[in-house]
Protein backbone atom coordinates (compact mmCIF):
# COMPACT_ATOMS: atom_id res chain seq x y z
CA UNK A 1 0.00 0.00 0.00
CA UNK A 2 1.31 3.41 -0.78
CA UNK A 3 2.15 5.89 2.19
CA UNK A 4 -0.37 8.40 0.73
CA UNK A 5 -3.21 6.06 0.87
CA UNK A 6 -2.29 5.00 3.83
CA UNK A 7 -2.13 8.24 5.76
CA UNK A 8 -5.68 8.99 4.29
CA UNK A 9 -6.50 5.38 5.58
CA UNK A 10 -5.41 6.09 9.28
CA UNK A 11 -7.00 9.77 8.67
CA UNK A 12 -10.26 7.85 7.84
CA UNK A 13 -10.21 6.17 10.63
CA UNK A 14 -9.33 8.44 13.29
CA UNK A 15 -12.04 10.42 12.32
CA UNK A 16 -14.12 7.28 13.00
CA UNK A 17 -13.04 6.62 16.24
CA UNK A 18 -13.58 10.89 16.66
CA UNK A 19 -17.32 9.83 15.93
CA UNK A 20 -18.33 6.52 16.93
CA UNK A 21 -17.07 6.67 20.86
CA UNK A 22 -18.78 10.50 21.22
CA UNK A 23 -17.85 10.24 24.92
CA UNK A 24 -17.98 13.25 26.13
CA UNK A 25 -17.66 15.35 29.75
CA UNK A 26 -18.48 19.32 30.13
CA UNK A 27 -14.49 19.70 29.47
CA UNK A 28 -15.02 18.29 26.39
CA UNK A 29 -13.01 15.41 27.33
CA UNK A 30 -12.94 11.44 27.81
CA UNK A 31 -12.57 9.98 31.21
CA UNK A 32 -9.19 7.33 30.74
CA UNK A 33 -11.80 4.25 31.53
CA UNK A 34 -13.94 5.25 28.53
CA UNK A 35 -10.68 4.72 26.09
CA UNK A 36 -10.84 1.33 24.51
CA UNK A 37 -8.43 -1.49 23.90
CA UNK A 38 -7.69 -1.04 20.36
CA UNK A 39 -5.83 -3.21 17.66
CA UNK A 40 -5.06 -2.04 14.13
CA UNK A 41 -3.26 -4.58 11.58
CA UNK A 42 -2.82 -4.95 7.64
CA UNK A 43 -4.69 -7.92 6.59
CA UNK A 44 -7.35 -8.85 3.48
CA UNK A 45 -6.03 -6.05 1.45
CA UNK A 46 -7.26 -2.95 4.11
CA UNK A 47 -6.24 -1.81 7.07
CA UNK A 48 -8.47 -3.67 10.43
CA UNK A 49 -9.16 -2.04 13.68
CA UNK A 50 -10.47 -3.87 16.70
CA UNK A 51 -12.06 -1.51 19.92
CA UNK A 52 -12.81 -3.35 22.98
CA UNK A 53 -14.43 -0.94 25.19
CA UNK A 54 -15.46 -3.09 28.56
CA UNK A 55 -13.57 -6.18 28.66
CA UNK A 56 -10.24 -5.26 28.05
CA UNK A 57 -8.35 -8.50 27.82
CA UNK A 58 -5.23 -9.04 24.85
CA UNK A 59 -5.53 -12.52 24.86
CA UNK A 60 -9.52 -11.39 23.45
CA UNK A 61 -7.91 -9.44 20.42
CA UNK A 62 -5.09 -12.36 19.94
CA UNK A 63 -7.83 -14.59 19.17
CA UNK A 64 -9.40 -12.20 16.75
CA UNK A 65 -7.21 -11.27 14.90
CA UNK A 66 -5.57 -15.12 14.94
CA UNK A 67 -9.39 -16.09 13.65
CA UNK A 68 -9.40 -13.08 10.74
CA UNK A 69 -6.00 -14.32 9.60
CA UNK A 70 -7.18 -18.09 9.09
CA UNK A 71 -10.04 -16.88 7.47
CA UNK A 72 -7.76 -14.74 4.89
CA UNK A 73 -5.53 -17.50 4.36
CA UNK A 74 -8.97 -20.25 3.55
CA UNK A 75 -10.71 -17.75 1.10
CA UNK A 76 -8.42 -15.25 -0.45
CA UNK A 77 -7.94 -15.51 -4.30
CA UNK A 78 -4.47 -13.94 -4.12
CA UNK A 79 -2.98 -17.20 -1.79
CA UNK A 80 -2.12 -19.74 -3.70
CA UNK A 81 -2.90 -22.56 -1.10
CA UNK A 82 -6.07 -21.25 -0.26
CA UNK A 83 -9.03 -22.99 -0.55
CA UNK A 84 -10.59 -20.25 -3.14
CA UNK A 85 -7.46 -20.86 -5.29
CA UNK A 86 -7.73 -24.47 -5.22
CA UNK A 87 -11.13 -24.45 -6.11
CA UNK A 88 -10.02 -22.05 -8.91
CA UNK A 89 -7.15 -24.15 -10.19
CA UNK A 90 -9.53 -26.93 -10.90
CA UNK A 91 -12.19 -25.35 -12.59
CA UNK A 92 -13.69 -27.96 -14.78
CA UNK A 93 -11.58 -30.48 -13.73
CA UNK A 94 -12.84 -31.68 -10.14
CA UNK A 95 -14.75 -31.01 -6.96
CA UNK A 96 -12.65 -29.56 -4.50
CA UNK A 97 -13.18 -30.26 -0.35
CA UNK A 98 -13.32 -26.81 1.58
CA UNK A 99 -13.30 -25.84 5.52
CA UNK A 100 -16.55 -25.66 6.76
CA UNK A 101 -16.36 -22.36 6.66
CA UNK A 102 -15.50 -21.66 3.37
CA UNK A 103 -17.95 -23.87 1.97
CA UNK A 104 -20.79 -21.52 4.28
CA UNK A 105 -19.73 -17.96 2.74
CA UNK A 106 -20.13 -19.89 -0.76
CA UNK A 107 -23.25 -21.30 0.25
CA UNK A 108 -24.33 -17.49 1.51
CA UNK A 109 -22.88 -16.22 -1.55
CA UNK A 110 -24.70 -18.14 -4.04
CA UNK A 111 -27.91 -17.18 -1.96
CA UNK A 112 -27.57 -13.74 -2.82
CA UNK A 113 -26.51 -14.47 -6.21
CA UNK A 114 -30.04 -15.83 -6.87
CA UNK A 115 -31.67 -13.22 -4.65
CA UNK A 116 -30.33 -10.43 -6.88
CA UNK A 117 -30.85 -12.12 -10.30
CA UNK A 118 -26.98 -11.94 -10.26
CA UNK A 119 -26.42 -8.64 -9.30
CA UNK A 120 -24.29 -9.67 -6.96
CA UNK A 121 -22.11 -13.20 -8.61
CA UNK A 122 -19.33 -15.05 -6.88
CA UNK A 123 -17.93 -16.09 -10.47
CA UNK A 124 -17.17 -12.29 -10.72
CA UNK A 125 -13.43 -13.30 -10.53
CA UNK A 126 -12.79 -13.30 -14.62
CA UNK A 127 -13.80 -9.41 -14.61
CA UNK A 128 -12.13 -8.99 -11.61
CA UNK A 129 -8.70 -10.34 -12.94
CA UNK A 130 -9.41 -8.20 -16.29
CA UNK A 131 -10.22 -4.53 -14.73
CA UNK A 132 -7.62 -5.08 -11.46
CA UNK A 133 -9.15 -2.14 -10.18
CA UNK A 134 -6.57 -2.28 -6.91
CA UNK A 135 -6.81 1.23 -5.47
CA UNK A 136 -3.68 1.47 -3.91
CA UNK A 137 -3.96 5.19 -4.88
CA UNK A 138 -5.51 7.33 -7.79
CA UNK A 139 -4.65 6.03 -11.05
CA UNK A 140 -4.34 7.05 -14.97
CA UNK A 141 -4.27 4.38 -17.27
CA UNK A 142 -3.75 4.20 -21.28
CA UNK A 143 -6.21 1.47 -22.02
CA UNK A 144 -9.04 -0.29 -20.93
CA UNK A 145 -10.32 -3.71 -21.60
CA UNK A 146 -11.80 -4.26 -24.93
CA UNK A 147 -15.38 -5.48 -26.01
CA UNK A 148 -14.17 -8.64 -26.88
CA UNK A 149 -12.13 -9.25 -23.68
CA UNK A 150 -15.23 -8.07 -21.63
CA UNK A 151 -17.22 -10.53 -23.83
CA UNK A 152 -15.12 -13.41 -22.93
CA UNK A 153 -14.80 -13.24 -19.51
CA UNK A 154 -18.62 -12.38 -19.20
CA UNK A 155 -19.37 -15.64 -20.88
CA UNK A 156 -17.58 -17.70 -17.90
CA UNK A 157 -19.58 -15.69 -15.12
CA UNK A 158 -22.77 -17.48 -13.66
CA UNK A 159 -22.66 -18.70 -10.25
CA UNK A 160 -25.52 -21.58 -11.38
CA UNK A 161 -22.11 -23.31 -12.61
CA UNK A 162 -21.17 -23.13 -8.98
CA UNK A 163 -21.59 -26.15 -7.32
CA UNK A 164 -22.05 -27.10 -3.58
CA UNK A 165 -21.76 -30.91 -3.12
CA UNK A 166 -21.51 -33.23 -0.57
CA UNK A 167 -18.18 -33.63 1.58
CA UNK A 168 -18.21 -29.54 1.52
CA UNK A 169 -16.98 -29.90 -2.22
CA UNK A 170 -16.96 -27.54 -4.30
CA UNK A 171 -16.96 -27.29 -8.25
CA UNK A 172 -16.54 -24.69 -10.77
CA UNK A 173 -18.01 -26.56 -13.83
CA UNK A 174 -16.38 -24.97 -16.63
CA UNK A 175 -12.21 -24.09 -17.10
CA UNK A 176 -11.84 -20.77 -16.75
CA UNK A 177 -14.26 -20.12 -14.59
CA UNK A 178 -12.67 -18.08 -11.02
CA UNK A 179 -14.19 -17.75 -7.46
CA UNK A 180 -14.13 -14.14 -5.80
CA UNK A 181 -15.03 -13.88 -2.26
CA UNK A 182 -14.30 -10.07 -1.82
CA UNK A 183 -18.01 -9.13 -1.75
CA UNK A 184 -18.72 -10.83 1.25
CA UNK A 185 -16.10 -12.58 3.03
CA UNK A 186 -15.19 -9.67 5.29
CA UNK A 187 -18.84 -9.30 6.86
CA UNK A 188 -18.16 -12.73 7.54
CA UNK A 189 -14.67 -12.03 9.17
CA UNK A 190 -17.14 -9.05 10.78
CA UNK A 191 -19.49 -12.13 12.21
CA UNK A 192 -16.70 -14.07 13.19
CA UNK A 193 -15.04 -11.23 15.49
CA UNK A 194 -18.04 -10.48 17.23
CA UNK A 195 -18.99 -14.52 18.42
CA UNK A 196 -15.36 -14.09 19.55
CA UNK A 197 -16.24 -11.22 21.86
CA UNK A 198 -19.45 -12.29 22.75
CA UNK A 199 -18.01 -15.94 24.14
CA UNK A 200 -15.61 -13.78 25.68
CA UNK A 201 -18.01 -11.55 27.63
CA UNK A 202 -17.45 -8.29 25.04
CA UNK A 203 -20.76 -6.28 25.47
CA UNK A 204 -19.70 -2.63 24.47
CA UNK A 205 -16.97 -2.81 20.67
CA UNK A 206 -16.48 -1.21 17.69
CA UNK A 207 -15.11 -3.60 14.88
CA UNK A 208 -13.93 -1.84 11.65
CA UNK A 209 -12.72 -4.24 9.12
CA UNK A 210 -11.34 -1.79 6.33
CA UNK A 211 -14.74 0.34 6.42
CA UNK A 212 -17.05 -2.74 7.30
CA UNK A 213 -18.58 -1.53 11.41
CA UNK A 214 -20.13 -3.65 13.69
CA UNK A 215 -20.69 -1.34 16.68
CA UNK A 216 -21.70 -4.22 19.52
CA UNK A 217 -23.60 -3.27 22.27
CA UNK A 218 -23.77 -0.06 23.39
CA UNK A 219 -21.53 2.88 24.64
CA UNK A 220 -20.59 2.92 27.69
CA UNK A 221 -22.65 5.51 29.17
CA UNK A 222 -25.47 3.59 27.87
CA UNK A 223 -25.90 5.13 24.36
CA UNK A 224 -26.27 4.14 21.03
CA UNK A 225 -23.30 4.25 18.90
CA UNK A 226 -22.86 7.35 16.43
CA UNK A 227 -22.01 5.97 13.42
CA UNK A 228 -20.79 8.35 10.62
CA UNK A 229 -21.62 7.96 7.16
CA UNK A 230 -18.72 8.74 4.47
CA UNK A 231 -19.31 11.68 2.62
CA UNK A 232 -18.27 10.34 -0.85
CA UNK A 233 -17.21 12.92 -2.78
CA UNK A 234 -14.69 13.95 0.59
CA UNK A 235 -14.31 10.48 1.94
CA UNK A 236 -11.49 11.19 3.95
CA UNK A 237 -12.41 14.06 6.35
CA UNK A 238 -15.81 14.75 6.07
CA UNK A 239 -19.53 12.71 6.80
CA UNK A 240 -22.95 13.02 5.00
CA UNK A 241 -24.94 12.09 8.62
CA UNK A 242 -24.98 10.48 11.97
CA UNK A 243 -26.39 6.73 12.60
CA UNK A 244 -26.97 5.73 15.55
CA UNK A 245 -26.53 1.97 16.12
CA UNK A 246 -26.87 -0.93 18.45
CA UNK A 247 -25.51 -4.33 17.34
CA UNK A 248 -25.72 -3.97 14.02
CA UNK A 249 -23.45 -4.01 10.91
CA UNK A 250 -22.91 -1.10 8.83
CA UNK A 251 -21.57 -1.77 5.35
CA UNK A 252 -20.94 0.95 2.78
CA UNK A 253 -20.20 0.55 -1.32
CA UNK A 254 -18.85 3.10 -2.80
CA UNK A 255 -17.84 4.07 -6.14
CA UNK A 256 -14.86 6.17 -4.79
CA UNK A 257 -13.29 3.42 -2.87
CA UNK A 258 -11.16 2.13 -5.45
CA UNK A 259 -11.07 3.74 -9.22
CA UNK A 260 -8.52 4.86 -11.95
CA UNK A 261 -9.33 7.51 -14.74
CA UNK A 262 -8.91 6.59 -18.47
CA UNK A 263 -9.72 9.82 -20.79
CA UNK A 264 -11.13 11.76 -18.07
CA UNK A 265 -13.36 9.13 -17.06
CA UNK A 266 -13.56 7.80 -13.62
CA UNK A 267 -13.78 3.66 -13.39
CA UNK A 268 -14.74 2.28 -10.15
CA UNK A 269 -14.44 -1.41 -8.56
CA UNK A 270 -18.21 -2.28 -8.60
CA UNK A 271 -18.60 -4.22 -11.57
CA UNK A 272 -22.18 -4.91 -13.18
CA UNK A 273 -22.06 -8.67 -14.00
CA UNK A 274 -24.58 -7.72 -16.70
CA UNK A 275 -22.57 -5.37 -19.26
CA UNK A 276 -19.14 -6.50 -17.61
CA UNK A 277 -18.54 -2.71 -17.06
CA UNK A 278 -18.22 -0.59 -14.44
CA UNK A 279 -21.82 -0.10 -12.97
CA UNK A 280 -23.19 3.23 -14.14
CA UNK A 281 -26.30 4.69 -12.63
CA UNK A 282 -27.43 7.59 -10.12
CA UNK A 283 -26.07 5.84 -7.17
CA UNK A 284 -22.47 7.22 -5.53
CA UNK A 285 -22.72 4.50 -2.40
CA UNK A 286 -24.85 2.56 -0.69
CA UNK A 287 -24.61 1.51 3.34
CA UNK A 288 -26.54 -1.32 4.45
CA UNK A 289 -27.28 -1.93 8.10
CA UNK A 290 -28.32 -5.19 9.12
CA UNK A 291 -27.77 -7.75 12.25
CA UNK A 292 -25.15 -9.94 10.48
CA UNK A 293 -22.56 -8.41 8.52
CA UNK A 294 -22.20 -11.13 6.29
CA UNK A 295 -26.01 -9.81 4.87
CA UNK A 296 -24.71 -6.63 4.72
CA UNK A 297 -21.74 -7.00 3.31
CA UNK A 298 -23.11 -8.95 0.17
CA UNK A 299 -26.08 -6.63 -0.11
CA UNK A 300 -23.92 -3.23 -0.25
CA UNK A 301 -22.86 -4.62 -3.59
CA UNK A 302 -25.95 -5.92 -4.79
CA UNK A 303 -27.63 -2.98 -4.09
CA UNK A 304 -25.36 -0.59 -5.63
CA UNK A 305 -25.68 -2.10 -8.61
CA UNK A 306 -29.62 -2.77 -8.96
CA UNK A 307 -29.51 1.41 -7.84
CA UNK A 308 -32.29 2.92 -5.50
CA UNK A 309 -35.67 2.23 -7.08
CA UNK A 310 -34.97 -1.78 -7.64
CA UNK A 311 -32.34 -1.74 -4.28
CA UNK A 312 -35.62 -0.13 -1.65
CA UNK A 313 -38.12 -2.84 -3.74
CA UNK A 314 -35.44 -5.51 -2.68
CA UNK A 315 -34.98 -4.16 1.06
CA UNK A 316 -38.47 -3.88 1.41
CA UNK A 317 -38.43 -7.63 0.99
CA UNK A 318 -36.05 -8.69 3.51
CA UNK A 319 -36.52 -8.61 7.36
CA UNK A 320 -34.43 -6.44 9.55
CA UNK A 321 -32.02 -4.70 6.95
CA UNK A 322 -32.16 -1.27 5.82
CA UNK A 323 -30.30 1.06 3.55
CA UNK A 324 -29.06 4.46 2.47
CA UNK A 325 -28.15 5.30 -0.63
CA UNK A 326 -26.48 8.65 -1.47
CA UNK A 327 -26.79 9.17 -5.56
CA UNK A 328 -24.88 11.46 -7.55
CA UNK A 329 -26.97 14.84 -7.51
CA UNK A 330 -26.52 14.41 -3.37
CA UNK A 331 -29.31 13.44 -2.25
CA UNK A 332 -29.62 11.39 0.73
CA UNK A 333 -32.50 8.24 0.59
CA UNK A 334 -32.28 5.89 4.09
CA UNK A 335 -35.20 3.07 3.59
CA UNK A 336 -38.44 3.90 5.42
CA UNK A 337 -37.09 1.50 8.97
CA UNK A 338 -34.43 3.48 9.17
CA UNK A 339 -34.81 7.10 8.60
CA UNK A 340 -35.82 8.32 12.87
CA UNK A 341 -32.20 6.73 13.38
CA UNK A 342 -30.39 8.75 11.16
CA UNK A 343 -29.61 12.44 10.95
CA UNK A 344 -28.36 14.19 8.13
CA UNK A 345 -25.61 16.83 9.24
CA UNK A 346 -24.06 17.65 5.69
CA UNK A 347 -25.63 20.75 4.26
CA UNK A 348 -24.48 19.89 0.99
CA UNK A 349 -26.86 16.92 0.58
CA UNK A 350 -30.97 17.06 0.77
CA UNK A 351 -32.61 14.06 2.62
CA UNK A 352 -34.83 12.23 0.66
CA UNK A 353 -37.27 9.94 2.89
CA UNK A 354 -39.93 7.25 1.46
Amino acid sequence: MKLTKFRILLIILALVSIIITGCNNDNNKSKSNDQPLSRTEFMMDTILTLKIYDKKDNKILDEAFSRLEEIEKRMSSTIEDSDVSLINKNAGIEPVQVHDDVYYVIEQAKHYASLSNRAFDPTIGPLVDLWNISGDEEQTRDSIPTDEEIKSALALINSDDLELLEDNKVFLKRKGMKLELGGIVKGYAADEVKRIFKENGVESAIIDLGGNIYAMGKKLDGSPWNIGITNPYNPAASFVGILKAQDKSIVTSGDYERYFIYKGKRYHHIIDTNTGYPTENQVTSVSIISDKSIDGDALSTTLFVLGVEEGLNLIDQLDGIEAIFITKDKKVIPSAGIKDHFTLSNEEFKLENQ
